[in-house]
Parts: structure tokens; C-alpha cells; sequence
């Protein structure tokens, strides 16, 4: 349980904060449209969503913050779609790679729904097969379901294919549900977007990208920097040229607000990653945008 345990331990960190601020009730459900059927109160606990707070008999319980409580009546899925292959093996920043940030990814949004009593499932690229780990609320496969993120994303692994995965994914949840994509920083051309139009049809989708490392960065200046695909060195003295250094910014800000453009035009939510430094607070505060907004 090494892996989950890591995400747990950055989620407690994240919410030990006092109410108010802006990651309060984080322990609520991912989805905002569940049918929910009032229980009872209870006393306010740090991590309650300030707006269960029933203020009306909390005024007339004589200074306790009470909370509401309801029954779902059906549990959430939550399938994590999850493009692993070759290039999650590539680095994020100068001392991560994409596939530590996948997996806290993965963690932190199936940790939000286990813990709230949701399922949560994973859909991942294995070579060219897509494969798929059945919904669960415990741990133990939670745990499992990161442990293939991690087998599926070594270098010597090939690349995923994305497209394939949004067309599985679509078709592997029957009933309306969450899907997280956890992908490169892709460019989301008229294919990619009318899978993801479609699965926007079927479920609340969130679309989570992962930065590539920049090899003009001047802190891994003296450090050697090797393709994936050919297993070449970037010389370096072309890592110093201001030229490429300035061309891939400009290919990086423009691939990002394409990309904007395209997930405004389908309403989902989305988070670009660099690292896994801030990452659950980023995750926290994307999970409470998305329920807001629907």
C-alpha cells in the first residue's frame, strides 16, 4: 500500500487547514448531481462541506455547528482513464516523471472516492491493448489499479493509444459516471475532440495533461537529456540556443490554448501538471470548480 499511502499523506497534508479556507470540504463527493435523501445532523467535523451546515439548527442547538446528512441512493463510479505507454517514463520536471505525477494523479481522485463510498475503476493502455480493472471501494485494489499505471509505463514499454482509450472508456461504463483523463500534453485535434465529445455525452468528464520536462531549462543545463524514442543526448549546446528555447515556449502556449479552446467548447474541467508539488491542493480545487459548476 506504499503508493496510496504516499497520496493519503499529501491529502492530509492539504486539508489540515482551519475551515474557510479554500479547500474546505473536500470529503464530499466528487458529483454534484447524486440523489441524496436527508438522514439526520451530526457535529461539524474539519473536511465537512460548509454547505451541508444546517445554520437554522445549529442556531438552536446553542452554538455547535451541525451538518446535514443523507443517504445516496446509489454510489458514484469514478473511472480513471489513464494513457500510459513509453512516453509516461519521460521526465515532467528535473527531478519527476510523468508517471509519479500520473499516479498521484490517480491516487488523489480515486482516494476522494473511496473515501466518500464511491467506486472507483481504472482504464489503461497495455501495448497496444486497452485494459480494464473492475470498479472497487477498497484499498487494496485502489492500491493494485496504481500498481498497473506503473508496470504500464516504463521505457521500454510502446506508446498508447489515446484515441482507442476515450473509445473503450466510452463504451465501458453503462451508466452515467466521472471519468478522469490522465494524458500527455496532447493537442487536441478534430478526432480527439469528437471522442471526447462523445464521452461527454455519456459522463462528467475531467481531462488532466502532463507537462513535458523542457529541455532548455537552465536547471538541468549540466545534466544530460536523452530521447525515449531514439535514446539520443540533446546536445548541449543546442539546449543553450535562445532560439529553441524560444520556440518551445511558443509551441507550448500554443498547444495550451488550443487545447483551452477545445475543452471550454465541451465544458470539462481540466488541470495541467508540471510536478507533484501543489498537486492535491490543485486537484482539491479542481474537484470543487467541477461540482459547481454542474
Amino acid at each position: 500500500m506504499a503508493r496510496l499511502t504516499r497520496v493519503r499523506r499529501a491529502i492530509a497534508l492539504a486539508t489540515r487547514h482551519r475551515v474557510g479556507g479554500l479547500y474546505e470540504g473536500v470529503h464530499s463527493s466528487l458529483h454534484a448531481g447524486r440523489s441524496m435523501e436527508f438522514n439526520d445532523l451530526r457535529e461539524y467535523v474539519r473536511g465537512d462541506d460548509v454547505a451541508e451546515i444546517d445554520w437554522k439548527a445549529s442556531a438552536r442547538s446553542g452554538g455547535s455547528l451541525l451538518v446535514k446528512r443523507h443517504v445516496a441512493e446509489r454510489r458514484t463510479t469514478v473511472m480513471v482513464a489513464v494513457a500510459t505507454g513509453r512516453s509516461l517514463a519521460g521526465m515532467a520536471s528535473p527531478t519527476e516523471t510523468k508517471l509519479d505525477v500520473a499516479i498521484q494523479v490517480a491516487g488523489a481522485f480515486g482516494s476522494l472516492a473511496t473515501q466518500h463510498g464511491d467506486y472507483v475503476g481504472l482504464i489503461w493502455c497495455d501495448g497496444h491493448d486497452i485494459r480494464a480493472a473492475r470498479p472497487s471501494t477498497r484499498d487494496v485494489e485502489l492500491e493494485r489499479m496504481l500498481g498497473h499505471i506503473e508496470a504500464a509505463s516504463t521505457a521500454d514499454r510502446p506508446e498508447g493509444d489515446l484515441g482507442r482509450l476515450l473509445e473503450v472508456t466510452a463504451t465501458t461504463l453503462r451508466r452515467r459516471g466521472i471519468v478522469v483523463l490522465v494524458c500527455d500534453d496532447v493537442d487536441i485535434d478534430a478526432d480527439l475532440e469528437s471522442r471526447l465529445r462523445r464521452l461527454v455525452v455519456q459522463h462528467e468528464v475531467m481531462v488532466i495533461t502532463l507537462a513535458d520536462l523542457d529541455p532548455t531549462d537552465p536547471a538541468i543545463a549540466d545534466s544530460p537529456v536523452v530521447g525515449l524514442d531514439d535514446q539520443r543526448e540533446l546536445l548541449k549546446e543546442l539546449r543553450r540556443d535562445p532560439r529553441l528555447r524560444e520556440a518551445i515556449e511558443a509551441d507550448r502556449t500554443e498547444r495550451a490554448a488550443r487545447r483551452t479552446t477545445a475543452l471550454s467548447r465541451l465544458a470539462i474541467s481540466s488541470l495541467h501538471l508540471s510536478g507533484t508539488d501543489g498537486l492535491v491542493p490543485a486537484v482539491l480545487s479542481l474537484v470543487r470548480s467541477h461540482r459547481h459548476a454542474r
